[in-house]
């Protein structure tokens, strides 16, 4: 992407032209248009953080607090009792032997998205850990909405995560992709295991869109595979039908072969769109061709809390 469009987009809409000076900014709204149609990522100020405490307890728990609203989750952390013991703060039945806290990363920036209503909310998550970065406790996801350019929390929850479906450490949503336009963006990212060599993988969604605003139709959408083991790149196209507004990813095992699969979700206008990659021969490719996974008397989508599908499943013929 050339650097002028890292730094200033023209966004098409309402028929005027909104500019942003940089991700999360601001946008300078023309005249008569409505600025609630626009929707960058949106970065959030110190203050407007979710603080959380969290204190182990007997039973190889931890008791979540949020600070702001004293609201409490108790979160199952014996996936790592085995580490907790050797380093004496419990004993193996369970007894807490140290008083032990752990810590949350900040939420700095709540990307845009669909809920199952089809309302455009924006989603924050933030990683729990216990004594570093390894021992992962749980994620808080936190949903929002935009009121004048202002962010307002409707909901958190606390629970164990699905880290397969967790972002990518290393590419941002909404930054510019290096490939043949100068108008694609990472729309997507996910880091799981894909290859099946037991090495997580980057998974990016890219597509050419007019700018920062997310909630455009994004076209020529494709799927990005960069390979823990040797940072290796290989993409696909999601199939002939590759548009959506505010397009998704989730990682999925829909046909049980012991390799996470792709599954794409791109709304549209006229209803969703599903895609659904594995890897094969060494590259993506797709597990039903994309005309019969969209035939809704073959194939029904399992749509997940936050309105992107999170499996496929395949209509019993009666």
């Amino acid at each position: 992407m050339k650097a002028w469009h890292k730094t200033m987009a023209a966004v098409l809409c309402s028929g005027a032209v909104l500019m942003a000076s940089g991700v999360g900014a601001d946008p300078v709204q023309a005249s008569g248009t409505q600025s609630q149609a626009y929707a960058p990522v949106v970065l959030l100020q110190p203050e407007q953080n979710i603080p959380f405490t969290i204190q182990f307890v007997d039973g190889f728990l931890a008791k979540v607090t949020n600070t702001k609203t004293k609201a409490t989750s108790t979160v199952d952390i014996s996936d790592n009792k085995a580490t907790y013991v050797r380093q004496g703060i419990y004993h193996g039945n369970g007894k807490l032997q140290k008083a032990t806290n752990g810590y949350t990363h900040k939420l700095v920036e709540l990307v845009p998205f669909r809920d199952a209503k089809g309302n455009l909310r924006y989603m924050g998550k933030q990683t729990l850990h216990g004594l570093n970065t390894v021992d992962r406790l749980a994620v808080a996801t936190s949903v929002w909405n935009i009121v004048d350019r202002q962010p307002q929390l409707l909901q958190v929850t606390v629970q164990k995560a699905d880290w397969d479906n967790m972002p990518s450490p290393d590419v941002t949503i909404n930054s510019g992709f290096n490939m043949s336009s100068d108008s694609t963006f990472v729309l997507d990212t996910k880091y799981a295991d894909v290859t099946g060599d037991n090495i997580k993988d980057h998974i990016f969604l890219v597509g050419d869109k007019m700018g920062l605003s997310m909630n455009q139709t994004a076209h020529n959408l494709r799927v990005v595979v960069r390979e823990g083991k040797d940072k290796q790149q290989t993409f696909i196209s999601v199939g002939k039908r590759d548009s959506g507004i505010l397009p998704r990813l989730a990682i999925t095992d829909g046909n049980a072969d012991q390799v996470k699969d792709i599954l794409v979700t791109m709304p549209t206008a006229t209803g969703s769109v599903y895609s659904q990659l594995t890897w094969k021969d060494n590259r993506p490719q797709p597990v039903v061709e994309q005309g019969k996974l969209n035939d809704r008397q073959v194939y029904q989508p399992v749509i997940g809390t936050y309105g992107e599908a999170v499996g496929m499943n395949k209509v019993k013929k009666q």
